[in-house]
């Protein structure tokens, strides 16, 4: 088999260094457009055996052709090195932001490691040491990425297999073989992260609309925020449980604003509505036993709206019409208004009484 196989995510690449970059939430490393320095320090990945053996270095990455990417690799079974007299550590030294990128690359040439130009799948059978050093360089202006950047010993699946003979390390024989084994690797990776693609929190994107219609919830409005999409297809079979009841448009109209909303079913509030008053309710509650209103405190854009009535056509009740209304958060009272007994005023802000203004006994300051 290959081997112990390392990875390198998020965690070990915050405790190395990183230049140029910015690392997102999965690890992926972005450059920044406009530096021309980028390099990736990982502190050293230990064998546990002295003289251990390599296998592949391997990355996936995207950069413009203008800019080249060099990746520095040596073994070695010692921690410390002697600088200016002095014991240093080599992790300590390489992954120190004010040591100049010129002395790193000094020490990797002292040290005689292996330099490879622009490429991200590398075979290191000449390497022996319980220690792996690398540096990850990209020099010139320009964006991309970097991520899952992988290291194994075995680097090769199937030389055991063959008799003694044939299993001379770093042969011709081996590095024609270690193509097959890379395939097989990579293969081997793919099916490993198989359960990641059906986990609603992990998979990509991109599958979540599809995963949506297998629960029978049609995704397909231009939902920009990935955060919505996963609580959609998360919450889909629960949904459909509930779907034609007021519950189900209460909690889609939730997820996607992220806050709890107001709905008011016009055939209950006609009972409550006076002969008085009914015909201006009317204009905003509606006239049909079939309309509900849904009332937002936040101002919601037509693209959120269309976003909203996709979803609730889908789960709200045969027949109803759904209007939406968004609240203001405050308002604003002239000289002429009045406040009797049952008023409240429901936020505290400073106020001035003017030389003409009369109180009478219900009136009370705090």
């Amino acid at each position: 088999m290959a081997g112990i196989c390392y990875s390198i995510k998020k965690n070990r690449l915050e405790k190395g260094l990183t230049v140029g970059f910015t690392m997102e939430q999965d690890g992926t490393l972005v450059m920044n457009e406009h530096e021309t320095y980028h390099a990736i320090y990982v502190r050293a990945l230990d064998c546990a055996a002295n003289d251990g053996s390599w296998g592949r270095l391997s990355f996936d990455t995207q950069y413009p052709e203008n800019m080249t990417c060099y990746v520095y690799v040596r073994a070695l079974n010692e921690t410390m090195f002697y600088r200016e007299g002095a014991l240093t550590r080599i992790d300590d030294f390489l992954c120190d932001p004010d040591e100049s990128p010129t002395l790193k690359r000094e020490f990797f040439t002292r040290v005689e490691a292996a330099k490879h130009v622009n490429h991200n799948d590398i075979l290191m059978y000449e390497q022996k040491g319980r220690y792996l050093y690398f540096v990850i360089e990209f020099i010139g202006e320009g964006t991309g990425f970097v991520k899952q950047i992988r290291a194994d010993r075995g680097g090769d699946n199937f030389m055991q297999t063959f008799p003694e003979v044939y299993r001379e390390r770093g042969s011709f024989f081996h590095r024609y073989l270690s193509i097959f084994s890379s395939i097989y690797n990579d293969f081997q990776q793919d099916i490993e992260h198989l359960p990641e693609l059906l986990d609603v929190d992990t998979c990509p994107v991109q599958l979540l609309n599809t995963y949506g219609k297998w629960l029978g919830i049609d995704l397909d409005c231009d939902i920009r925020d990935e955060q919505v999409l996963r609580a959609l297809v998360r919450e889909a079979y629960v949904l459909n449980r509930m779907k034609g009841t007021k519950r189900a448009v209460g909690r889609i109209a939730q997820i996607v604003l992220s806050e709890e909303v107001l709905i008011l079913e016009r055939n209950v509030m006609q009972d409550y509505m006076s002969s008085v008053n009914r015909e201006d309710l009317a204009e905003l509650y509606g006239n049909s036993i079939y309309d509900v209103t849904m009332l937002v405190s936040q101002p919601v854009t037509d693209l959120v709206k269309s976003q909203l009535m996709y979803l609730m056509d889908q789960f709200k009740p045969i027949r109803s019409r759904i209007h939406i209304i968004h609240l203001k958060s405050d308002g604003v009272l002239d000289s002429h208004n009045y406040l009797d007994m049952n008023a409240r005023v429901f936020e505290v802000e400073n106020g001035n009484l003017d030389e003409e203004q009369i109180m009478d006994g219900v009136v009370t300051l705090v």
